[in-house]
């Protein structure tokens, strides 16, 4: 469980950086019909009013937003800040086995804060998401097909 997010609570936004590693989608309903693009980032750090960096979790999913959007297409390693809340969601697949946890969502003021390649070889994102999302499955098709995952939007 990520026990510095619980201690910060959910009644105030925070400004927090990440490192990108890789997007994804999920699916917002049972029949896999529509499709989020997502990402991931790890080392995620709180930033106090001081500027002071303290590491409040390994890793987290964020939905791709506008604001992340906006950046174009991010390069593993890169660094990003945003602005956000925390929230709790249920953690597991089962009924039984779920487990309260936090993460972080509605981000915004967005900024890229470590580029590493160079502004006019940055990839843009399509406007749809539905193109997004078969955007994503193409950057790692072969770890999708490998784990049997389709591409969502055929």
């Amino acid at each position: 469980m990520r026990t510095k997010l619980k201690e910060l609570g959910s009644e105030k936004r925070y400004r927090y950086t990440g490192k990108f590693v890789k997007y994804g989608f999920k699916y917002s309903d049972w029949g896999k019909i529509h499709a989020k693009p997502t990402m991931i980032l790890k080392d995620i750090n709180l930033i106090d009013e001081n500027n002071v960096e303290t590491l409040v979790a390994d890793h987290i999913w964020l939905n791709l937003t506008i604001g992340f959007k906006k950046l174009g297409i991010l390069v593993e390693g890169e660094i990003v800040s945003f602005n956000g809340r925390v929230t709790t969601y249920k953690k597991g697949y089962y009924l039984g086995s779920q487990k309260v946890d936090y993460k972080l969502e509605r981000p915004s003021k967005v900024i890229l804060e470590k580029s590493l390649i160079d502004k006019l070889q940055r990839q843009v994102w399509p406007e749809t998401n539905w193109q997004v999302c078969n955007d994503i499955f193409e950057m790692y098709s072969e770890d999708y097909l490998r784990r049997g995952i389709a591409k969502p939007y055929s």
